[in-house]
């Protein structure tokens, strides 16, 4: 099943990228630089969320901004990665992008997601991500797409899924609202490795062994504020909630079955 997902998202990407080679070499050459063509926002904040997926305790973390969407499809997003966006109509996109996942320490280690209640699980190391994600423009109702995220570098991570709903539910002159809702999959190795205990960590942690299986570990609902000041300034809000689910909410490595996030940033636009 995993490797049909991967495969429709793919060959959607690719289905996009070769219809914008040929309109690109239609098309004549842009008059302006990319840059003075582009969206630029960039922006620091600060937020609060769960040490590591599934734990009890909280801290607070720096949230910096930085997105540029250029006329050509290009993108760099702190959250995405860099990557190439094209709407192949008024309905259907497509995009890819390399990111970063981070890891897991076993210890509160500065910013990075652990916690000393995982000491003797060792650590799970970051890693570049290949994301594609592929999606439909339901009009009003908002956007549905498919994500799989597939490790680059430290490739013991395993692969991951994700199923979202997003729409917009208001826009004034100065403010904006969108939510979103999202169930998150895991093949059998990103599971074991985020919420399993195998039998030497076991005995490093005192956690009793457990062997986390592919399919279904969260279930996630956000919502974005965003308040406009003018043309450049504004401030957005983040409220989110992530409940894990069957096999990862049966690990003994979560402690509390739902996690809490939240942050503010003041972003500036040109």
């Amino acid at each position: 099943m995993k490797h049909q997902f991967k495969s429709i998202l793919v060959v959607a990407l690719y289905g996009a990228l070769a219809s914008r080679t040929a309109l690109a070499q239609q098309a004549p050459a842009p008059s302006k630089s990319w840059l003075q063509d582009s969206q630029v926002t960039i922006g620091l904040g600060a937020g609060a969320m769960a040490r590591y997926a599934g734990s009890d305790e909280y801290h607070v973390v720096p949230v910096p901004v930085l997105k540029i969407v250029t006329p050509s499809g290009f993108f760099v997003d702190t959250l995405e990665g860099a990557g190439y966006r094209y709407d192949i109509n008024d309905m259907f996109f497509a995009k890819a992008a390399i990111g970063y996942g981070a890891g897991r320490k076993d210890s509160n280690d500065g910013l990075q997601p652990g916690s000393a209640k995982l000491r003797g699980m060792g650590e799970i190391k970051g890693s570049v991500l290949a994301n594609i994600e592929a999606g439909i423009k339901l009009g009003r109702i908002g956007t549905l797409s498919l994500a799989i995220s597939e490790p680059l570098s430290n490739r013991e991570r395993g692969l991951s899924y994700r199923a979202q709903i997003s729409s917009t539910v208001l826009t004034l002159a100065k403010d904006n609202v969108s939510v979103s809702a999202a169930a998150m999959f895991g093949d059998a190795k990103y599971n074991q490795t985020f919420f399993g205990v195998n039998a030497v960590q076991s005995r490093n942690s005192g956690y009793a062994q457990y062997t986390a299986e592919s399919g279904l570990n969260a279930v996630n609902a956000s919502l974005v504020w965003t308040h406009i000041f003018n043309r450049t300034w504004s401030v957005s809000t983040m409220l989110g909630a992530t409940h894990y689910m069957q096999k990862a909410a049966d690990s003994p490595l979560v402690l509390d079955k739902t996690n809490y996030s939240g942050f503010t940033t003041v972003n500036y636009s040109f």
